[in-house]
Parts: C-alpha cells; structure tokens; sequence
C-alpha cells in the first residue's frame, strides 16, 4: 500500500469510528426529555464525548489538512456541556433544545469529510 492509501484508508476509519460515537451521542440526547437526563449526564455519553474529540485530534494531526468544518464540533460539545451547569426546571425546555439541535454539530463535520472522501479530493 502506498501512502496515499494508507492516509485514506485512515480516514475512512477516522469517520466510521466519529460517526458511530457521534450518532450514540446524539441518539442519548434526542431520546432523552427530562431535566436529569441532560443535567447528570451519564459517565458513558462524557467517554463517548471524549473519544470524538480524541478521533478529531487524531485526524487533525495525522491528516495535516485542516479544513474550515473541522471547528463545528466545539459547538456540539458546547451545547451538551453548558446544560449540566445551567439547566433547571424553569429553563429545561431551552436547553433540550439546545442539546437536541447543538449536538447536531457532531455530525457536520463528519458529513463535509464524507463528502470530500466522494468527491475525490485525497486530502
């Protein structure tokens, strides 16, 4: 295998395992609807969180390409952190929504990834 390959198909795996997680991770959050479920997250959804932003570090730093969508993920990870710290039965309808929409953001990355793999662009 040549090293053209070996980075793609590194980056194949690189999406596969960010978009398994990612999609764990959005699933907790949009089959969850109470206070404590976005309040007390679960210690499995914060290792999950913390092996996306381990695989984002992994590809930014061994695909040394860094692309304007590599960002976006910080929004998603905002937007599930900031409810466990603010979240209370007065505001719970808010922050699902932010939770439910901002951990989206998981996923975009990965989407223009996908889409730059299809379009052929090797980087």
């Amino acid at each position: 295998m040549n090293n053209a390959s070996t980075k793609k198909l590194v980056k194949i795996i690189l999406l596969v395992l960010s978009t398994l997680v990612s999609l764990i991770i959005v699933g907790y959050y949009w089959s969850n609807s109470t206070l404590s479920s976005i309040s007390l997250v679960p210690i499995y959804v914060m290792v999950l969180a913390l092996c996306y932003v381990i695989l984002q570090i992994i590809k930014r730093f061994y695909l040394k390409v860094p692309r304007w969508w590599d960002w976006l993920y910080y929004i998603g990870l905002i937007s599930i952190m900031i409810p466990t710290f603010f979240a209370d039965d007065s505001n719970q309808g808010v922050f699902h929504f932010i939770t439910d929409y901002g951990s989206l953001f998981l996923i975009f990355p990965i989407l223009f990834d996908i889409k730059t793999l299809f379009n052929g662009n090797r980087n």
